[in-house]
């Protein structure tokens, strides 16, 4: 039942204080109940409720949700922190495997690349008809 519904109410959240064992009279209206007190075994009539502001018990209650809501966040954070941690330490190894492959491809590449740079630049000796003489005519005479 929404507040539009009793013209002419004031509407108050409150506490209810009441024995143990006991339970609220039901309302002439719908969903409700009055502060008469009744037991559960014979509904027999005890007395009223006490009814107590809930104003602190709002403000406690969102104090404490803020707090919870502070320490989950910092849970959360020490969790996520945790795990990237461990993330890192097991894919170490691999990202340092990996970047090892990657250097000496680059190694290999460039080492290709300057061995061709060298050959275009010094062209074959153009062989001008000049002659070695045969190392196996040559002899050594000792006297």
């Amino acid at each position: 039942m929404a507040s539009g519904d009793l013209p002419g109410m004031i509407w108050e959240l409150m506490l209810v204080a009441r024995p143990i064992e006991t339970h609220l009279s039901q309302s002439s209206i719908p969903g409700g109940s009055s502060p008469l007190v009744r037991r559960d075994d014979d509904n027999g009539l005890i007395t009223q409720a006490v009814l107590f502001p809930a104003d602190n018990v709002i403000k406690e209650v969102a104090a404490a949700s803020v707090t919870v809501g502070v320490i989950a966040g910092i849970t959360v954070g020490v969790i996520a922190g945790i795990t990237v941690g461990i993330v890192a330490l097991k894919a170490t190894p691999h990202v340092k495997h990996r970047f090892t492959d990657l250097k000496s491809k680059l190694n290999r590449k460039s080492e290709d690349t300057v061995e061709a740079a060298t050959q275009k630049v010094r062209p074959e000796q153009p062989d001008m008809g000049i002659e070695e003489p045969r190392s196996e005519n040559r002899r050594l005479y000792a006297a």
